[in-house]
């Protein structure tokens, strides 16, 4: 998506009117290696560059907040790309709040999925974790009241996913046609979505209640049947998803839930994380923490090939230093009993001074036979394996960051 030029001007004019203004900018070196060639014989290494300039200030009796990306990848097209991930102008009155423009909203208190994180849309060229989101176009209202706070979100515009190319690593067998996306909503990518969000705590329980009516986030792939050219097109239903965020601490455990039911094209379907977090603080008479996570993931679709974890359980452990170079490891796996699916994790990150950090991720994907690059192979397999076509993308990731 390009952002129109009233939206570009607008963010200049508002740097330009207020020299006060906070800047603060990151600058990432990223590699990755992988233990294998791809599908289609690409390279085993991957290098990119990203850029992130924020800017803070305050205008018009508000606080203003922008920030901009972007990535060069050298391998990929489709990663290279910039995107205004934050351009928001919020007044704060007596009890109530208002936000205009381009943000980002995080819903969720589950480590290994988000199921009710629907509001942004997901950044599908930057990481295979799903955590990185594109701006969102927005008018958030909020209240807050003793008995809690209430936030109405209208959406005005829709952002589709995008995809690596099949010149890159971490990409689908076929590529996606992005420009050709079908929409169920005759606006397409103009319909107004709009939704709602109650959170509170009581004592130690926090939890909140969301409902969501508009273009879901999540598109269906549908084989466009053509063999000169074959790709994927994305299909974009209008879907209502209602959801509830549980979180309760008790001692050094910390309970967790997210579960949502969604209607769009087809049936109704639930789906559910529910798990545990708890941690040994100064293990071993040390300063360091480690967190011991549980999660067991639930999809009533099941064979459905567009759900990746139906009936899985997720097992991490949280290792923080509490040292001064901040350093931390999560190490995590996702199993599925039925297809003998197993996909590891590993993410660390230390700072090593004042400017400078370093990223670790890597990511194994095993126990399933490895995807042909053969048509009859990529249309044929069984529609419960998930994670065949990532067989051969085994790597791990290394970033240095640096700030100012």
């Amino acid at each position: 998506m390009c952002f129109d030029k009233g939206l570009v001007l607008g963010t200049l004019l508002v740097i330009s009117t207020n020299l006060s203004a906070s800047v603060e900018g990151e600058l990432g070196l990223e590699w990755r290696g992988f233990s294998e060639s791809g599908l289609y014989g690409q390279d085993q290494s991957q290098s990119s560059v990203r850029a992130e300039l924020g800017v803070d200030g305050e205008t018009l009796g508000g606080d203003y907040e922008i920030l901009v990306f972007g990535r060069y990848d050298r391998e990929d097209d489709e990663r290279s790309h910039s995107d205004i991930r934050e351009a928001s102008w919020t007044f704060v009155g007596d009890e109530w709040s208002l936000k205009v423009g381009v943000s980002k909203v995080f819903w969720g208190v589950t480590e290994s999925l988000h199921l009710v994180d629907i509001v942004n849309q997901t950044d599908g060229v930057e990481n295979i974790d799903g955590e990185d989101k594109l701006g969102q176009p927005m008018v958030k209202l909020s209240s807050e009241k003793g008995w809690g706070t209430v936030d109405l979100f209208w959406l005005p515009y829709f952002r589709g996913r995008a995809f690596n190319s099949t010149d890159g690593r971490l990409a689908l067998p076929i590529k996606v046609a992005v420009d050709d996306a079908v929409y169920e909503s005759g606006a397409e990518d103009r319909h107004s979505d709009v939704a709602i969000r109650y959170s509170h705590y009581i004592d130690e329980l926090e939890f909140a209640v969301s409902h969501f009516s508009g273009t879901g986030r999540e598109p269906i792939l549908a084989f466009n049947q053509s063999i000169t050219s074959p790709a994927f097109v994305s299909f974009y239903e209008q879907v209502d998803q209602t959801g509830l965020e549980l979180q309760y601490i008790y001692e050094s455990w910390l309970l967790k839930f997210e579960g949502i039911t969604n209607k769009g094209v087809g049936r109704r379907y639930s789906a559910a994380v529910a798990g545990f977090e708890y941690t040994q603080v100064g293990l071993f008479e040390s300063f360091a923490d480690l967190g011991w996570i549980v999660e067991y993931l639930f999809d009533d679709r099941k064979g459905d090939q567009s759900v990746s974890f139906e009936q899985d359980v997720f097992l991490g452990w949280r290792y923080a230093f509490n040292d001064a170079d901040s350093s931390e490891i999560l190490l995590g796996g996702i199993f599925d009993p039925k297809a003998e699916e197993k996909v590891y994790s590993l993410e660390a990150s230390q700072r090593l001074s004042n400017n400078w950090k370093v990223l670790v991720q890597a990511w194994v994907f095993d126990g399933l036979p490895k995807l042909t690059n053969t048509p009859a192979d990529i249309f044929s397999q069984d529609p419960s394996q998930k994670t065949r076509f990532l067989q051969t993308e085994d790597h791990v990731q290394v970033e240095l960051v640096t700030y100012f």
